[in-house]
């Protein structure tokens, strides 16, 4: 169990016992990639893998220990710098500095063991569990009485300007405002407010993990936010969500034309969303698998995404018995597609997937059925 792994660490570490205990978990999107960062609409779900870390004050710095790394995080909450940390240790210090930036309190410093059954590079977004957990660590703590809203966008401006990644919202909105047996329909306008939305009891969600993750990433993450920007500006309207198909056709001569697909993508997703959103109300399973299948097309071919392997894994999951709709999901370059099963068959679908990506591939994939979860939270023991 992850909880007591974090509990016997930080006794192991520190010859203590913790004070509190934070659990986050991560995300998958069903539909609506990309969009969050254009005021979009999304459609995620946090699941039941987890990051839990063990919690207790700190006589001096915070030191931040991970099980699956063995380089801690040592910072101070007033004077956090960036440089200073490992990769994964400028999560929860970009956390520390949003959180001293918005209320200007004195955070007390921490001690934390870090432990997780969260696929790292899958496309779950570890990042936002870690964000979220400390983000809820530290409003109990210190008693800020921070309501989510605050937490999610705190969340996201630390990763914006301290860690450098200029996501949107999604993330951190799915892992802490995530309801068992539900996803949410997000506004990313406003994401204070997501709508849980039922998935249907006979429905798995598999998480089809290529086990790659090209390094193209980060910087092509923040090449396409330029780019739809860019999109924005020539179609006369502050983010993307507010331009039409119709108006692109009309400007697209006045953009590149890779701009132009990026555009698309996003302008057209939207409005998927809001249609699977329907179709999934009124069980209408074919209109469903339609939907996923042009999202990952369109995350392929205009926003350029897509690698050879998640194009694979989508194919083969599409073409199994039971597989309703099958696409990418998460920032892409890699990672996991997305799988909506018929739960009575969601086992033998696991199984032939993961041999035919390997016949295909070359590669060893995982496949995890995982269930819609409550978000993040931290107690005290």
């Amino acid at each position: 169990m992850l909880r007591e792994r974090a509990i016997a660490g930080f006794q192991a570490r520190w010859a203590v016992a913790p004070t509190h205990l934070a659990v986050a978990p991560g995300r998958v999107n069903l539909i609506g990639e990309h969009t969050d960062y254009q005021d979009g609409y999304v459609f995620p779900a946090a699941i039941d893998r987890y990051l839990v870390a063990a919690i207790g004050l700190a006589p001096e710095r915070s030191e931040l220990v991970s099980e699956s790394n063995n380089e801690p995080s040592i910072f101070n909450t007033s004077t956090p710098e960036a440089s200073d940390l490992p990769n994964w240790g400028k999560y929860p210090a970009g956390i520390a500095w949003a959180l001293r930036h918005h209320t200007g309190a004195d955070l007390p410093n921490l001690r934390a063991f870090i432990v997780a059954d969260l696929p790292l590079g899958a496309g779950l977004s570890s990042s936002a569990a870690i964000e979220m957990a400390f983000a809820t660590a530290w409003n109990e703590i210190a008693g800020l009485g921070l309501p989510k809203g605050v937490l999610t966008r705190l969340g996201q401006l630390a990763e914006n300007e301290f860690v450098g990644m200029k996501c949107g919202i999604m993330d951190q909105t799915a892992s802490l405002f995530g309801v068992a047996g539900h996803a949410l329909r997000i506004d990313t306008t406003d994401a204070a407010h997501p709508v849980p939305v039922p998935i249907p009891d006979d429905l798995a969600l598999l998480v089809c993990n290529t086990c790659v993750k090209h390094e193209l990433a980060g910087s092509a993450y923040n090449e396409r936010r330029s780019e739809v920007e860019e999109a924005a500006r020539i179609l006369g309207v502050s983010t993307l969500r507010h331009a039409t198909l119709d108006q692109l056709a009309t400007e697209q001569g006045e953009m590149s034309p890779v701009v132009a697909r990026r555009a698309r993508h996003i302008i057209s997703e939207n409005l998927r969303v809001l249609a699977f959103d329907h179709a999934l109300a009124s069980r209408d399973d074919a209109e469903i698998g339609r939907l996923m299948a042009e999202s990952h097309e369109s995350l392929r071919a205009d926003y350029e995404v897509s690698c050879h392997e998640l194009d694979t894994m989508a194919e083969e999951a599409r073409a199994l018995p039971g597989c309703i709709g099958a696409r990418m999901t998460g920032a892409g370059f890699g990672g996991s597609v997305m799988a909506l099963v018929h739960q009575a068959q969601a086992t033998d679908f696991a199984d032939e997937l993961a041999k035919r990506y390997t016949e295909r591939t070359g590669k060893v994939g995982q496949i995890h059925l995982c269930h819609a979860a409550d978000g993040a939270s931290t107690v005290q023991l």
